[in-house]
């Protein structure tokens, strides 16, 4: 049996990605932590020092630092869920793959490797 055959037409089922928000303007994750997206980069600050920067396309430098700054105690995940609009589950399954990971190389997602 199809597992597709109630979807309606042209449609697959699965699960949908939702890409993260990146704002235009520097938005603080935390009192600490900043974000901002200019042009087609996005840059991290902690105070007035930039930390960390990825294209705004790369889902996967994305999920690496946002999982870094949870783990090394800089924000929490909600706060991450609450800056880019992203989901609560996403984060946690991303957070759990850095710690398993040995770094950037083992964290990239299972699709490109």
């Amino acid at each position: 049996m199809n597992r597709n055959a109630n979807s309606p037409a042209g449609k697959k089922g699965g699960l949908q990605v939702l890409l993260p928000f990146f704002p235009e303007e520097i938005t603080m994750i935390t009192h600490y932590i900043g974000v901002k997206k200019e042009e087609d980069i996005v840059y991290y600050f902690n105070g007035v020092m930039p930390i960390f920067q990825h294209e705004e396309s790369d889902l996967d430098s994305f999920r690496y630092i946002t999982s870094q700054l949870v783990i090394n105690g800089n924000c929490k995940q909600v706060d991450i869920v609450k800056c880019f609009g992203v989901s609560a589950i996403s984060v946690k399954r991303c957070v759990k793959r850095y710690r398993e990971s040995k770094g950037l190389g083992d964290f990239v997602s299972k699709k490109k490797a």
